[in-house]
């Protein structure tokens, strides 16, 4: 056992005993009252049964009677007529001359006190201010040198406040991973503050009530709530909840952001759900047409999960006695070996199964002991009558897709995802959630060898991969570059030996793709494409797709609700700060300790200013959507790209950049070496040096 443990055991033993003892000592009435409550909870259940059983029932009950332990320290009168009285007196005092004279005399006492206070600190804030004005501003080029007062605050900090913070953070994450400790502290807490009491009271109030249906007995009972709840009134430190209000507050308006968020995201899959299989989305350049298609791209690889698990469901009701659990297994093993990698080696391997069935007909061998006489091997849903071994193709399929551990992406770009599969050695489930909080497993999209989407002829002669993609999303950013369009083409000849455009046959697989797809009568594939024109690509294929036009795209916005103010108060503290600390790096290279700490706080201001937009933020982008033949009405929607699903390092924006990278590290010129023009107009030589087809037309004949 190492040190620290031994140090965490040693202080939750110490703490322990410092609630217990502090319960006997200061809330020793506590337990005394409890003890009561356990007697008042004893007499009412025997008197519960007693009505039940129809027995005498004449004997006093002390669930009625006050208690004997705590003193009666409340406001409120000991009999219901006494309340009535009080209250309408109370009232009657809101509206006195008297009262609210009274009420004006402690406001103006009060605004006297704050501006004698505000008239003695507002000149010495002021005298401060001029000092460390003067004080820091004294410019010096001592870089990164630290001044003596910021020398002994890390000194004393890093023997104190460090060590400390260290120490409890070690801690409290040693007692998360026990978390019975916080069960057992919480108990004694709950008998130190009288709450055991009132729960107790409670059930002793209720078994007598609803035994007795007596309605006078209702206001003593509130009454001794009241005394129970006078031990929190006295000991809780009514400071924290300011505190505690914040933190309920703020989980509270937390919950309606995450729910407006996954409303967003259900509506933009009601969107996607009415796209073809084929999609384009068009743009001007920085419309974020590559950002939506990647959107696009993660909520239906989640779809397609859903989707296989939901056939799956449906399936296993078509044979609900069949062992499901164990052909999952056996066919996961069989994935695990690489004999099943496929929607087709799915189906031979259960084609091969019904084979032997039919042969050997060992139902407790190729059919996990299903019980064929006793549930039978035909299904009819009123439509067509399916077997069993139909069913279990189906299954099969669907399991396939919905367990395979990979990315259901193909792209020409990377995009990272980070669904997680949980697994106990059953059914697995999958957690798919984009607006979870912490780490989580990743992993990326696979690489698009477009020869596996063409039927004609390969880039790559033989090439391995040809023919194996079957299902899936693909995402195809600037896919005109990629197919390019008629005019562009049309030198192109479908007759030349090399693979191009037209004899590579991949708009036939854009028309064909759903047949190898199809699973329960769904296609598991989507395609989707960007381009800055439609018209960018060939119209064969585009006429088969939706083009989907970025018309605008909102500012970032915030799903967190009542958090304006926060937001204002970051900005102004934020911009007030950077005014200062720009004149003072300007100024000085040495580091202060002014600097320091209104710098750390700042920074706390602003990185949880940035958290709240990144998970909380999103965008609106204006969207109209028609048919590829460009022929019909565009039919005006919205799409939202929420910050935490779509920016968590999903893609670079720059996919292409490493190209334009590898030719400027070759090259030995930069920016600052261009040569400049000399005056405000260009000379001839200047223009030349533009090597322009403008400016070389005009010089032709020179």
């Amino acid at each position: 056992m190492d040190k620290r443990r031994i140090f965490h055991i040693c202080a939750t033993a110490a703490l322990t005993l410092v609630f217990a003892f502090a319960g006997l000592y200061f809330f020793k009435s506590s337990y005394l009252r409890l003890a009561e409550s356990f007697c008042d909870a004893a007499d009412s259940f025997k008197y519960f049964f007693q009505k039940l059983t129809k027995q005498d029932t004449t004997a006093e009950l002390s669930v009625l009677n006050y208690s004997e332990h705590l003193k009666w320290n409340i406001i409120l009168p000991s009999d219901f007529k006494t309340f009535g009285e009080r209250f309408i007196e109370y009232f009657s005092l809101l509206s006195s001359h008297s009262n609210i004279a009274m009420y004006g005399k402690e406001v103006a006492v009060t605004a006297g006190k704050i501006s004698k206070v505000t008239a003695i600190v507002a000149p010495c804030l002021m005298i401060i201010v001029l000092i460390l004005s003067r004080l820091y501003m004294r410019g010096n080029t001592k870089h990164n040198k630290d001044t003596l007062p910021l020398k002994v605050f890390r000194t004393v900090s890093g023997y104190t406040y460090q060590p400390i913070k260290r120490t409890v953070l070690l801690y409290k994450s040693w007692l998360d991973d026990n978390s019975a400790i916080y069960v057992l502290w919480a108990i004694i807490w709950l008998v130190n503050l009288n709450i055991a009491t009132v729960l107790t009271e409670f059930f002793a109030y209720y078994f007598f009530f609803i035994s007795s249906f007596d309605l006078s007995t209702l206001y003593p009972q509130v009454c001794k709530l009241f005394i129970d709840l006078q031990v929190i009134f006295e000991a809780f430190p009514w400071w924290s909840l300011v505190l505690i209000a914040y933190v309920l507050f703020d989980r509270f308006r937390k919950r309606i952001a995450d729910d407006t968020l996954h409303h967003f995201e259900a509506r933009n899959c009601g969107f996607i759900n009415t796209l073809p299989i084929v999609s384009m989305t068009c743009g001007s350049m920085g419309k974020k047409k590559t950002t939506m298609v990647t959107d696009m791209a993660l909520s239906q690889e989640v779809m397609f999960r859903q989707k296989a698990l939901e056939i799956l469901q449906n399936n296993d009701m078509k044979f609900p006695h069949f062992p499901w659990l164990a052909f999952e297994l056996e066919l996961k093993k069989c994935m695990e070996h690489h004999t099943v990698y496929n929607l087709a080696t799915v189906a031979n391997f259960v084609r091969k199964k019904q084979e032997r069935y039919e042969r050997h007909t060992d139902a407790d061998l190729q059919l996990f002991g299903y019980d064929v006489k006793r549930y039978g091997i035909f299904y009819s849903d009123a439509l067509k009558t399916q077997t069993l071994f139909e069913v279990i193709e189906t299954y099969a399929k669907a399991y396939f897709i919905y367990v395979i551990e990979s990315s259901l992406i193909v792209s020409n770009y990377s995009i990272r995802v980070d669904n997680t599969l949980f697994n106990e050695g059953n059914f697995p489930l999958w957690d798919t959630e984009f607006f979870a909080y912490g780490r989580r497993c990743s992993r990326h999209s696979h690489i698009l060898d477009f020869d596996t989407l063409r039927l004609g002829r390969k880039v790559i002669e033989n090439n391995p991969l040809a023919g194996s993609f079957e299902f899936g999303v693909v995402v195809i950013t600037e896919v005109g570059k990629e197919r390019g369009n008629n005019l562009e083409l049309k030198e192109v000849k479908k007759g030349n030996d090399e693979t191009n455009q037209k004899n590579d046959l991949f708009n036939s697989w854009l028309k064909m793709c759903r047949h190898s797809a199809t699973v329960d009568s769904f296609p598991f594939i989507k395609v989707f494409t960007d381009e800055q024109r439609p018209e960018s690509w060939g119209a064969d294929a585009r006429d088969l797709c939706d083009i989907i036009t970025i018309q605008s795209t909102d500012g970032n916005k915030l799903a967190l609700p009542f958090y304006t103010l926060e937001d204002m108060a970051s900005e102004i503290l934020f911009n007030s700060f950077l005014s200062f600390y720009t004149k003072l790096r300007f100024k000085r290279g040495d580091n202060t300790l002014l600097c320091h700490i209104l710098k750390s706080a700042t920074a706390w201001l602003w990185r949880r200013n940035i958290r709240i937009y990144n998970r909380y933020g999103y965008s609106v982008l204006k969207v109209a959507k028609e048919r590829g033949t460009m022929d019909g009405k565009q039919e005006r929607q919205r799409y939202y790209l929420m910050n935490k699903k779509i920016y968590s390092r999903r893609f670079s924006t720059d996919c292409f950049s490493d190209y334009f990278n590898d030719m400027a590290k070759n090259c030995d010129i930069g920016l600052r070496d261009y040569l400049e023009y000399v005056s405000e107009k260009a000379t001839v030589d200047e223009l030349r040096m533009q090597n322009s087809y403008f400016v070389r037309s005009l010089y032709k004949d020179s």
